[in-house]
């Protein structure tokens, strides 16, 4: 039997297409409701996706009217494939077009909230237009991605719904419950949300158990990171081509924002300025604050440091497989992908531990876990790892070896379409269990 599956996600994110693509050669009906208007992330594929309007530019439009027809049910549809422009079908949620600009200007201007937050979307892209496509796909099951944009809009989906709703999987990322659990308005909608999910799945065991402390009753699936794995076959040369202590390189996570505290790590390797002759430092996916603060160190200490604002996954993994040490700071995260990341080309990694890095990682053997706001003691930590050369060997085969164990994309990609599996295996027998009810409650009726 064929598997509907309507995933709510941020379609412009990495981490959804690597998760889809997983499933993509099962030969299920996978579906995407996006959050907004954004373009589809080119790497996405076997996947619908499912736009408010049909995006046409206007030279288009005549075309596009002309070459429409009447289905049997009296709505207009495209003689020609509508596709997106990475090859991926796009269907209309309703059946008329609307330019692409002034779809930009509406979704700016008219928003709707989910609830008790602040938490919204674009009106278009909101969780009455949700309702609709669910009503008119009717999915076996929806699999929300991220809880604040895509849970919360299910949410209020299910709510519009009065009752008839699909089972709903939930995967909380990164900072989903372990930052937003502490502003009130934010814990009550979280707590809704888990207290009306069927399943719900994370990369974290920490967040498990958070999860069952704001109600969660839903079954727990096993726990895996949201973004699959990596291909160890092509990593596994690159990240040999020169030890961890023979590296010259420094990776800093660039985010400074609600979560991420880039300017700390900054101030951290200041500290560390009279090792730093010999490295170049590499500050990726650099906020404003950080590029400011960067430069400004660069042109006073005389320091290597490059900004790096974009860099697709393939060059992510060589910088990574050049890099001695990885360092990421934050108040919160999941796993962080670029700290498994960098573990797997042999950096060594430094991560916070408002992070569950420490499922991962030994502190002060395979990484050293830090706090967040310390810099005194990160500045330590990243002394040690610049300068203890056994260690960071010693710490790369270490990650390797759990890389191997944990991360290969081969398993993860088998241990996904299993979590579809367990869940419909539980689903399927309540189904059949309801239907005997439904006949019991017919004889006796009679």
């Amino acid at each position: 039997m064929t598997r509907r599956i309507l995933f709510v996600g941020m379609q412009m994110s990495t981490h959804t297409a690597r998760w889809i693509n997983q499933l993509a050669d099962e030969g299920w009906d996978l579906h995407l409701f996006p959050m907004d208007h954004q373009p589809v992330i080119p790497e996405m594929r076997g996947v619908t996706i499912h736009q408010p309007w049909q995006m046409i530019r206007p030279r288009k439009i005549l075309r596009k009217l002309l070459s429409s027809t009447r289905d049997g049910n009296d709505r207009w549809f495209d003689v020609e494939s509508d596709v997106h422009p990475n090859k991926l079908p796009v269907k209309a949620i309703y059946p008329f077009p609307m330019l692409s600009p002034l779809t930009r200007v509406i979704n700016k201007a008219l928003r709707v909230r989910f609830g008790e937050s602040t938490a919204d979307a674009p009106l278009f892209y909101g969780p009455h237009v949700l309702a609709r496509l669910i009503r008119r796909l009717k999915p076996d099951l929806i699999h929300s991605m991220e809880f604040q944009h895509c849970g919360y809009n299910v949410l209020r989906a299910k709510e519009l719904s009065h009752g008839k709703f699909p089972p709903w999987l939930a995967t909380n990322w990164g900072s989903d419950i372990y930052y937003f659990r502490q502003f009130e308005d934010h814990r009550a909608q979280i707590s809704r949300l888990l207290q009306n999910v069927d399943f719900y799945s994370c990369e974290c065991h920490r967040d498990v158990g958070l999860a069952r402390e704001l109600g969660m009753k839903a079954t727990a699936m096993p726990v895996m990171p949201n973004t699959g794995g990596v291909d160890l076959g092509a990593i596994e040369k690159m990240r040999w081509a020169l030890p961890a202590s023979r590296r010259g390189l420094i990776m800093v996570k660039g985010y400074q924002h609600f979560a991420g505290r880039a300017l700390t790590a900054l101030d951290a390797v200041e500290r560390c300025a009279s090792l730093l002759d010999r490295f170049r430092i590499v500050v990726f996916s650099p906020s404003l604050e950080t590029m400011v603060r960067a430069t400004e160190m660069r042109d006073r200490l005389e320091l290597n440091i490059e900004l790096l604002p974009y860099a697709n996954h393939a060059k992510m993994l060589r910088l990574f497989s050049k890099a001695r040490v990885y360092l990421g700071v934050s108040i919160s995260d999941a796993i962080s992908t670029s700290m498994l990341e960098a573990m797997a080309m042999g950096a060594f990694p430094i991560q916070t531990n408002t992070s569950c890095c420490d499922e991962w990682i030994v502190d002060g053997q395979s990484g050293f876990v830090i706090p967040p706001d310390d810099v005194e003691v990160i500045a330590d930590r990243l002394h040690r790892a610049l300068t203890d050369d056994t260690l960071v060997d010693a710490a790369a085969a270490e990650n390797w070896t759990t890389v191997c164990e944990r991360l290969d994309s081969d398993v993860q990609k088998t241990r996904a379409v299993a979590l579809y599996d367990e869940i419909f295996s539980k689903l399927n027998p309540g189904a059949i269990s309801i239907a005997n009810r439904e006949v019991a409650d017919a004889i006796n009726g009679a």
